[in-house]
């Protein structure tokens, strides 16, 4: 395994856990999902995603990508069950951000911009709410 890879799945393995830290006591369920991905050598690997729900809202956390141009590590929140892409988590420059479209200023809801925001407990909280609030349920 490259170090590229080593760094990627302990990056991952370590948002999952905060994510998950956080997002339980805000009433969010969660479940760890193991992906498979395949290594640029096509070696197959496991890797954590994480899946969280509230009520009828399901989200999947789900790694996407690492070495990508402008980041060390990619991961997508997706409502399930229809795999809406909603925000997306990068690691750059040694810290994570959140990439959200929907944005906490009314009046840029909707411009198409995702705002880039600090991962903090307070801004995955947030978003996470947000994600509730728009999401459609499925029946």
């Amino acid at each position: 395994m490259s170090n590229a890879l080593k760094q990627f799945v302990g990056l991952v393995t370590d948002l999952v856990r905060q994510v998950q830290a956080w997002a339980e006591p805000a009433g969010w369920a969660t479940k760890h999902y193991p992906k498979r991905m395949r290594a640029p050598d096509r070696a197959v690997f496991e890797i954590p995603a994480l899946y969280l729900q509230r009520g009828p809202t399901r989200v999947l956390l789900d790694p996407v990508a690492y070495d990508v141009p402008g980041a060390d590590a990619v991961l997508d929140l997706y409502l399930m069950p229809t795999y809406d892409d909603l925000a997306s988590l990068y690691f750059r420059e040694g810290r994570w951000t959140i990439h959200y479209a929907f944005s906490a200023d009314p009046a840029r809801a909707g411009v198409g911009a995702a705002d880039a925001l600090p991962f903090d407990e307070p801004t995955l909280r947030r978003v996470l709410d947000s994600i509730a609030e728009h999401a459609t349920p499925s029946l």
